[in-house]
């Protein structure tokens, strides 16, 4: 199996209740083992026409699928990088809401994991799948106290969590796989747990953005643009997520200010005017 590439590496008791919940979560697992399907290509909004956050969080989603959809059907061969196509699924999976693509982007990290065990970015790439076909799951609100469902999206909770665990046990230095741990931390429902650990960990990432030389292995990563935007992105999304108030306005301005991305501007623009409006 090749390595995976470097530019690839940037960017879930009652007899009848009991019965009713198995019939729903062979639905789940159904909807999730069908094979993902590309969205429809829509243009990309003009910087100049977006005049709302919605509009903008549209048109950033909107080009992220254009971005990732040509590498996929480039690495989702047989001569392809499975590491990569994985890693585009899961990616697809967040953007999307589709969770036929966290379905298969599990299957494929499974493949790569089976051939090379210690590939640890791969185990946190799963660990977000996991959380991601969790957020997805077909059966929502009072379903999933029925046991079937609720034990399908509860396997999948656990199985995110012991994944970025252990990746983060084996790599606790690597800013990439602390960001996917604590953006999947505070991406779900906080009765999941995970709270405090996400917390602590954007508060790592903070120290290392910030003092890039408290972690000499990776200041060059820490230095890179293409860092800066992911981190200030996940961090103001998921302040923004939990009611982060004193945190959110700093952290829009910042990747306002770090990124040459015009729709990424765009969106903590947007954001700051929402946060004004609110206040």
């Amino acid at each position: 199996m090749r390595k995976p590439r470097g530019r690839n590496v940037r960017k879930a008791i009652l007899a009848a209740w009991l019965t009713t919940g198995l019939l729903i979560s062979g639905y789940g697992f159904l909807l999730s083992g069908c094979a993902p399907v590309l969205p429809a290509q829509k243009s990309i909004v003009d910087v100049g026409q977006i005049h709302s956050l919605e509009m903008a969080e549209r048109a950033w989603q909107t080009a992220r699928v254009a971005e990732y959809g040509p590498i996929w059907i480039a690495e989702n061969k047989l001569d392809g990088d499975r590491f990569t196509a994985g890693l585009v699924a899961t990616q697809l999976a967040s953007v999307t809401g589709d969770t036929a693509w966290s379905n298969v982007a599990i299957k494929i990290f499974n493949d790569v994991l089976e051939q090379a065990p210690d590939l640890t970015h791969a185990r946190a790439w799963r660990g977000l799948a996991h959380a991601l076909l969790a957020r997805d799951f077909p059966v929502q609100g009072l379903w999933q106290i029925v046991p079937g469902p609720g034990f399908v999206r509860l396997h999948h909770v656990r199985a995110s969590f012991r994944d970025l665990d252990k990746a983060i046990a084996a790599a606790p230095h690597d800013p990439v796989i602390r960001l996917i741990r604590a953006s999947t931390y505070l991406g779900l429902p906080s009765i999941f747990g995970g709270r405090k650990e996400g917390l602590a960990d954007f508060n790592l990432l903070h120290d290392w953005v910030t003092a890039p030389e408290g972690n000499p292995e990776y200041v060059d990563l820490l230095q890179s643009k293409i860092w800066q935007e992911e981190y200030y992105l996940a961090r103001a999304t998921m302040m923004t997520r939990i009611g982060k108030a004193t945190e959110v306005a700093g952290l829009w301005e910042h990747l306002g200010a770090v990124t040459d991305n015009p729709l990424l501007r765009e969106l903590a623009k947007w954001h700051l005017t929402s946060i004004g409006t609110s206040q």
